[in-house]
C-alpha cells in the first residue's frame, strides 16, 4: 500500500467513517439543524412541524419543506445501524402522498441497499446515505468536531503509513533472502512442465472435448438502432434504464439513477465541463428525454453545490 494512497484515499475514507460516527453522536435536534441548514442550500425552506418516528427511539424523524411552490418531506434515519430497504421507501412514499407532498427524501448515516435505490427511482424520492451524508452535512459542523474528525483521520494515515513502511522493509529484506531460490525453484518447475507437455503428442479436438459455444449475450442499444420519439411507457422505462447504464460507464461519473421521471441524478468525480458533454451526448439520443433535468451531485470531499442543468429545453 502506497504513501499516497494513504494519504489521499485512504484518509478520506477514514475521515467520512470518523465523521458519520461524529453524526450518529448528536442529538436529533442538532442533527436536525445541520440537515435543515444543508437543505436551505438547495433552496429548501421548513415548511411545517416535524414528527418524531412512530417506533420512538427518537432516532427518525420527519422534516416537512418546501421550495416555494412545492412540498417536501425528508426522512432522517438517524444511526449508523440503519440498512434502507425498498420498505422504508414506500413507506416514505405513502406518507408524502398523506401529507401532499411532491417530492421526498431519505438520508441516513447508514447504508441504502441496492433494491431502495431502484424503489426510490419508481416513486419519486432521493436516497442520501453515508458516503453522500457527510460531506454535505461536514460544512456545517462546528469548528472544533472538524477538527476532532480531521485529527482523528491524520493519526490514522499515520499509523497506516508506519505499517506501509515496515512491511516494505520486510518484503525487500525476504526478497533479498530468499528471492534467487524461489526463482530458481520456479524456473526448475516450469521447465519440467515444458518437458512433460512436449513428449504428449497433440490430439485433435472431439465432440466431448469440444468446449460449447457460449450464448449470445444482449449488449447495448446499438448507434443506429431505431430510437422512437414518442415511446410507450415501457420503452420509455427501457430508455431511462439505458441512459442510466450508458452515463455510469463514462470517466469522472459514479452512480447514476432516476430520481423522477425527469430528473436524472448523477454522483460525480470529475469537473461538470468535463462530464457534462458525455451526459448531453446520452441523453439527445433519445428525443423523448432530451429535456429532462440533470442534478450534478458534489464531489466527494468537495465543498461544492449542486447543480441543476438541461441539455435542451425544447
Amino acid at each position: 500500500m502506497g504513501l499516497p494512497y494513504i494519504w489521499f484515499v485512504r484518509r478520506r475514507g477514514n475521515a467520512t467513517v470518523a465523521g458519520l460516527h461524529a453524526l450518529a453522536g448528536l442529538r436529533w435536534r442538532e442533527f436536525a439543524t445541520l440537515v435543515g441548514q444543508a437543505m436551505q442550500q438547495r433552496g429548501l425552506r421548513h415548511g411545517g412541524r416535524d414528527g418524531d418516528d412512530p417506533g420512538g427511539d427518537g432516532r427518525g424523524s420527519r422534516l416537512v419543506m418546501t421550495d416555494g411552490s412545492q412540498r417536501w418531506l425528508l426522512s432522517c434515519k438517524h444511526g449508523l445501524a440503519y440498512h434502507l430497504g425498498d420498505n422504508h421507501v414506500r413507506e416514505l412514499a405513502e406518507e408524502m402522498e398523506a401529507a401532499g407532498a411532491r417530492h421526498g427524501i431519505l438520508l441516513t448515516e447508514g447504508r441504502v441497499r441496492a433494491r431502495a435505490l431502484a424503489s426510490a427511482a419508481r416513486h419519486g424520492v432521493e436516497v442520501i446515505d453515508g458516503r453522500r451524508l457527510w460531506p454535505l452535512l461536514r460544512p456545517y459542523l462546528s469548528t472544533e468536531l472538524r477538527s476532532q474528525v480531521e485529527a482523528g483521520a491524520d493519526r490514522r494515515a499515520r499509523l497506516e503509513s508506519v505499517v506501509a513502511v515496515l512491511a516494505a522493509l520486510l518484503l525487500g529484506v525476504a526478497t533479498a533472502l530468499w528471492g534467487p531460490a524461489l526463482g530458481q525453484s520456479l524456473a526448475g518447475t516450469l521447465a519440467a512442465r515444458r518437458e512433460a507437455a512436449a513428449a504428449v503428442p497433440a490430439q485433435p479436438p472431439t465432440e466431448a472435448t469440444r468446449e460449447p459455444a457460449l450464448p449470445a449475450v444482449s449488449g447495448p442499444l446499438p448507434e443506429d438502432a431505431d430510437i422512437e420519439a414518442f415511446p410507450d411507457d415501457e420503452t420509455l422505462q427501457f430508455y431511462r434504464s439505458e441512459v442510466v447504464r450508458a452515463v455510469s460507464l463514462q470517466p469522472g461519473i459514479g452512480r447514476t439513477h432516476w430520481m423522477t421521471h425527469n430528473t436524472l441524478v448523477v454522483e460525480r468525480t470529475g469537473s461538470i465541463d468535463a462530464i457534462w458533454p458525455l451526459i448531453c451526448a446520452e441523453l439527445e439520443r433519445y428525443p423523448a428525454l432530451r429535456t429532462v433535468r440533470v442534478q450534478l451531485n458534489p464531489r466527494p470531499g468537495r465543498d461544492e453545490q449542486v447543480r441543476w442543468r438541461q441539455c435542451r429545453t425544447q
